[in-house]
């Protein structure tokens, strides 16, 4: 049982599975987070979340994936060190990251809900490749507001700024423009793991 055949089958047979590989997820979500490297004028690290979280999208499906983000974050507020930096504890989710944790599980769900629909859909199709790029592209979108948006009132809140303007500034700065070129490569990876998955589903099928 793969994960795209997962995805796609919405029998309840296959509940015990869809739960084993979304705590699976959950564990690469701690591992590709703590591939991580630190850039010496912002807080966020450079990891692999997008890539897992996305991926996870493709083969778990919205539901299963945000499951996947879920259990994650449970992982981390109970003091296991899956953060990024080998960090836990809920005082984690009062720093400058916590808006990309949160950002993580809702472009989780969001991710794989545009992408059910837009490989069945007419807007595609029927193209799984250009549905999987949009619907990740999307997915970033998500993560890189709601993680600006906190980090925006982190430095606002802290006074490192005088105006509003300059700490949406620092945001900019800090936490999207160093990764955007780093995630949509891991984006296209991710869309590439999805297609040797499908591949692999449709030659298993045929034989």
């Amino acid at each position: 049982m793969t994960g795209s055949v997962i995805a796609a089958d919405k029998s309840y047979r296959y509940i015990p599975v869809r739960i084993v590989f979304s705590v699976v997820f959950a564990f690469l979500t701690a591992l590709s987070a703590n591939v991580f490297i630190y850039i010496p004028f912002t807080p966020v690290p450079v990891t692999l979340q997008v890539l897992t979280v996305i991926t996870s999208a493709f083969m778990l499906g919205s539901r299963w994936a945000l499951a996947s983000q879920i259990i994650y974050i449970l992982m981390g507020i109970s003091g296991i060190p899956v953060f990024a930096g080998f960090l836990g504890g809920p005082a984690v989710l009062m720093g400058p990251t916590a808006g990309y944790i949160a950002g993580f599980a809702v472009s989780a769900y969001i991710t794989g809900f545009l992408f059910e629909r837009g490989r069945t859909g007419s807007i595609f199709r029927g193209n799984t490749y250009a549905a999987a790029l949009v619907s990740g592209m999307a997915g970033l979108s998500i993560i890189y507001f709601l993680g600006a948006l906190h980090l925006f009132g982190y430095i606002y809140s802290a006074g490192a700024t005088k105006t509003a303007a300059e700490a949406a500034g620092m945001a900019w700065q800090m936490g999207i423009s160093p990764f955007i070129i780093p995630d949509l490569v891991k984006i296209f990876i991710a869309v590439n793991i999805y297609g040797l998955q499908r591949r692999r589903d449709e030659y298993n099928k045929n034989k």
